[in-house]
């Protein structure tokens, strides 16, 4: 099976790293470019064992796979660069926010198989959660084949296009969300009076802790908080100061803003 990347950049390079560390394709099937950041390629050629080319030709003949992960306001000149040399064994996974199946087989002129998948950096871990869309003429054998390669770097959840806007913010930007909660956690345990390096490297270790619990336990996280919530204790204490605030809303607020601008950039980039 032959990989090829349209674009190097963060979330594509957790992605071909995660193939690469799950050995589920050997590394001298993938193949990388981007659009003129050489030393990078070398880097990851290095350290990685995959191969880079700048030869459109070269790099779409026998592909199987194709990810194209440019940045969405390059794509159009991508497309127009590429769709000379595209064969009928091309298939493509798109990870370009916002881009529409439709739009991209526009571009493309083409009518191969096209899939939309909406990972985050939690694929550098083995760990990222990702929303995966088909376009009709994805063949079952295909998709189990992208599913496969998902889970070499995660697990997928398979949606209609339409539902990859929440996705998208659930998941795809999940992490920043869930990096600045706790980023607020800590200032709040160095107002304490605790050192900073103490509080920092004590929520590091609670939270990996924590997620280990999520992790390896059948219960539900509610269950998991009733278990360690004494009536009376300390942790009642702070969880009844926690809900003089709607925290809900605040979630439910953040979640939403994030579907509207991922709508707001799918229409921006159709018109």
């Amino acid at each position: 099976m032959k990989l090829v990347f349209y674009g190097a950049g963060n979330m594509a390079h957790a992605i071909f790293t995660g193939i690469v560390n799950s050995k589920v394709i050997d590394s001298n099937d993938i193949y990388l470019t981007n659009r003129s950041n050489e030393v990078a390629l070398k880097e990851y050629a290095e350290k990685l064992g995959v191969n880079y080319s700048y030869d459109d030709e070269a790099l779409l003949k026998a592909a199987d796979y194709v990810f194209l992960g440019t940045k969405p306001y390059d794509f159009e000149s991508l497309a127009e660069r590429i769709k000379p040399f595209i064969t009928d064994k091309n298939k493509f996974i798109s990870i370009m926010a916002g881009l529409p199946i439709s739009y991209i087989r526009e571009k493309l002129e083409a009518d191969n198989p096209i899939a939309r998948i909406m990972p985050n950096t939690n694929a550098h871990v083995g760990h990222s959660v990702t929303g995966i869309s088909f376009s009709s003429n994805f063949g079952p054998n295909s998709k189990d084949e992208v599913d496969e390669l998902i889970n070499a770097f995660g697990s997928a959840i398979e949606v209609p296009e339409d539902n990859l806007h929440q996705v998208t913010a659930i998941t795809g930007s999940g992490p920043a969300f869930l990096y600045h909660v706790f980023e607020q956690y800590i200032t709040a345990g160095t107002r304490l009076g605790l050192e900073k390096a103490q509080v920092e490297e004590s929520i590091r270790n609670l939270i990996i802790g924590t997620s280990k619990m999520i992790e390896r336990s059948e219960l539900s996280m509610e269950q998991l908080r009733k278990n360690i919530t004494s009536k009376g204790g300390t942790t009642q204490a702070g969880l009844n100061a926690l809900s003089q605030h709607d925290l809900e809303s605040v979630f439910e607020d953040c979640l939403r803003a994030a579907v509207d601008r991922s709508v707001e950039l799918s229409s921006q980039d159709e018109d």
